[in-house]
């Protein structure tokens, strides 16, 4: 089978979830004998904006070969910057004459679409008029929300577009953006000035801001970006009506998509992994105090906060039965709290050896959460809260805690564990003897049959 991927591009140039799944997938279709090949928004001309193409062969560690196609003179790439220049992003197509001709020199079975950035309306309806079988995986939500996180003022966002424009106001200019997409910067993005900047920008990116309630009655400048950014969702949402299916990579991201995509778009969850994970599940001994981990970033949306603040309540009322441990960040001190340096991955196995509950309590509406797999495939029991994808492995709290987003939901169940270690111990025992992790663990076979079907 020809399988055409298209992504954000090939790491280091391109990182994160998007991209390891994007590149875990293709190494497996490779190792089954299938053709791949990937293809990325890349650079930009000065003149023009006429779409061509430049196909080169890219050498991925682990991966090996994979034939590259570069969509030069792309629509912009916001990653999760957010838009405000609508024209910019849906401009059409002058030339869709060099989709048809790629395709017919490629000649796809089928084209896996993991993002919407950077893609041209019309390469859809051309691989359509071909008849080629057209998958998308939801990563995230742009397309729903241009800032792709639908997360607002410390809680989710409801799609209430009058109130976009307050959140986007920080988008990148077309003209960074196309400078973030050129030659020079994929040279110099990991050089230490670059690397500099971007970690200054990335930490106030999630900072906590509060957005001003948009009055009753709107002025007529916030009505016209209203419809706006009305204007975009509408046309995004009609690129995903013209895939075959959708993958939502849990039911939580299939909930959100579902409130706004038409009731025609066919999808179905398959739940994902990445190459790293194996099944090393063993029987746990508990310590007293209990060791707690939390491996995301200590943000607002990942529930960092109402954490802390479950923890502290529980510490002052004299519950000291708990330690709280977290990697690589700076964040204020506590009594409980160990700070450990960033870890590799290979160290993984090691960390979670000596932990006893990994807690990934987001109030965002998280597609996944891959560090919730990692806890389950060394057996350590979780809890996360209803609005983690990877709650679909849970079996509705069967091997794991779900709970509500709230600090009180979180100070019950800590107080509970630390109160009943023989709970742990018992989720651990279900976890190593009664959980199937094979299909999450070989999803690209769920995939691969998603690809055959008419």
């Amino acid at each position: 089978m020809k399988i055409l991927h298209y992504s954000l591009g090939f790491p280091p140039y391109r990182s994160g979830g998007l991209t390891k799944y994007c590149m875990d997938l293709i190494r497996v279709q490779k190792e089954k004998g299938h053709d791949v090949a990937l293809m990325w928004p890349g650079k930009f001309f000065l003149s023009g904006h006429f779409v061509r193409f430049k196909k080169s062969t890219k050498k991925v560690n682990s991966v090996g070969k994979v034939e590259s196609v570069e969509l030069m003179n792309p629509l912009p790439v916001p990653l999760d910057e957010g838009i405000t220049d609508f024209d910019a992003y849906t401009r059409e197509c002058k030339n869709p004459e060099a989709f048809e001709k790629m395709l017919k020199e490629i000649k796809p079975d089928v084209i896996h679409i993991h993002t919407l950035m950077g893609l041209y309306r019309e390469f859809l309806e051309v691989a359509k008029e071909q008849g080629i079988r057209l998958i998308f995986t939801s990563h995230d939500y742009f397309g729903i929300c241009p800032k792709v996180t639908m997360f607002r003022n410390g809680d989710v966002c409801n799609g209430d577009c009058s109130r976009c424009r307050e959140c986007n106001q920080g988008a990148l200019s077309i003209k960074k953006i196309k400078l973030m997409q050129s030659s020079t910067y994929r040279f110099l993005k990991d050089s230490p000035p670059v690397k500099l900047m971007r970690k200054r920008h990335r930490s106030q990116f999630f900072r906590e801001e509060v957005v001003e309630e948009t009055p009753l009655e709107m002025t007529e400048e916030q009505i016209n970006y209203r419809e706006d950014y009305m204007e975009l969702r509408h046309y995004y949402l009609g690129m995903l009506e013209l895939v075959d299916e959708i993958q939502f990579n849990s039911s939580v991201t299939e909930m959100v998509y579902r409130q706004f995509i038409p009731k025609s778009v066919r999808g179905r969850v398959i739940n994902i992994s990445h190459e790293n994970i194996r099944d090393c599940r063993r029987k746990k001994e508990f310590s007293n105090p209990l060791n707690i981990i939390y491996l995301a970033p200590p943000k607002p949306f990942k529930g960092y906060g109402i954490l802390r603040e479950a923890l502290d309540e529980l510490w002052e009322e004299g519950n000291e039965n708990f330690r709280l441990h977290i990697y690589g960040n700076s964040v204020p001190k506590a009594d409980y709290l160990t700070i450990h340096k960033q870890f590799d991955y290979s160290e993984l196995e090691q960390i979670f050896e000596t932990m006893d509950l990994l807690v990934a309590p987001s109030i965002w509406y998280e597609t996944f959460g891959f560090t919730v797999l990692e806890a389950l495939s060394f057996g350590v029991p979780v809890l996360v809260s209803n609005r983690v994808g990877c709650k679909d492995l849970l079996d509705g709290g069967y091997f794991g805690m779900v709970i509500q987003p709230t600090k009180e939901d979180l100070k019950m169940a800590i107080q509970y564990a630390t109160e009943h270690p023989e709970l742990l111990k018992e989720y651990n025992r279900r976890i190593v003897e009664e959980m199937d992790l094979s299909k999450v663990l070989h999803f690209s076979e769920e995939i691969e049959a998603m690809y055959g079907e008419e």
